[in-house]
């Protein structure tokens, strides 16, 4: 127990002591009389944060990212490839899975700016309107309105739909005079049709009119002219020829303004 230094000082003088021991006694009340130090408190550094490495996920997550990016574009690539080759099979809206508007337009569902899809939808409107320009030229009206609703149902509002409608209007009220050959008497070059195509010459001769031959190949068709043209020797016949499923011949009659 701690001793006050007064106290201390009242006993050394009521009881005398050795200089010595004296000495040593205020000696200890001189260090009793310092101020009590507090404890020194050192803190332990702070540990270092833990880096945790993650290079390897990173590499992984860009290979997922790199796959799946991948298998977008080869999905992309595919669906445009197989509708050109519907386009040029000529499966344009039918069959209804794979058609050539069936598979452009998965394509944009997915991308609706895909350069590839959005030529493909317009090269089967002009498909369309091809057929439909060839059907009326052979006086299939029916099937040239046919065409040209389907075109329709492709793209309203594609510009060629509309003159084409005119087109075929005209057509439809024009005076031409429109001759449909059987495909086997052609395939034979039988004797009825050479009969058939003499009467056509006669009739082109005298009304003057131009002509138009369509035919499954070129071989026949310059073949019917060749037979058209025996059957008016003398007389030069003026017309031209196209490629088309169906055999007609068609007479384009002068204006009444010419």
């Amino acid at each position: 127990m701690q001793v006050p230094s007064s106290t201390l000082l009242r006993t050394l003088l009521r009881n005398p002591v050795p200089a010595g021991a004296l000495a040593l006694l205020m000696l200890l009340a001189l260090n009793a009389c310092q101020p009590v130090q507090a404890p020194r408190v050192v803190e332990a550094p702070a540990p270092e944060p833990v880096v945790e490495d993650t290079s390897a996920a990173d590499i992984a997550a860009a290979e997922a990212a790199f796959e799946a990016q991948l298998r977008y574009q080869r999905q992309i690539a595919d669906l445009n490839y197989e509708g050109i080759k519907a386009l040029n099979a000529s499966r344009l809206l039918t069959p209804p899975e794979t058609s050539a508007h069936a598979y452009f337009s998965r394509v944009l569902a997915i991308e609706p700016d895909n350069a590839a899809a959005l030529k493909g939808i317009q090269d089967i409107v002009a498909k369309y309107l091809q057929l439909a320009q060839q059907a009326s030229t052979q006086g299939l009206y029916d099937n040239a309105k046919s065409y040209l609703r389907r075109a329709e149902e492709v793209d309203r509002n594609h510009t060629g739909i509309a003159p084409a409608w005119a087109a075929l209007e005209a057509a439809m009220k024009s005076s031409d005079v429109i001759h449909s050959l059987d495909a086997r008497d052609l395939a034979n070059r039988s004797e009825t049709l050479t009969a058939q195509l003499a009467s056509i010459a006669l009739q082109a001769r005298e009304s003057g009119a131009f002509f138009l031959i369509t035919a499954p190949n070129d071989a026949q068709a310059r073949w019917i002219y060749a037979q058209m043209q025996a059957a008016v020797e003398g007389h030069r016949l003026r017309g031209n020829i196209e490629l088309g499923e169906s055999p007609t011949i068609r007479l384009i009659m002068p204006s009444d303004d010419a």
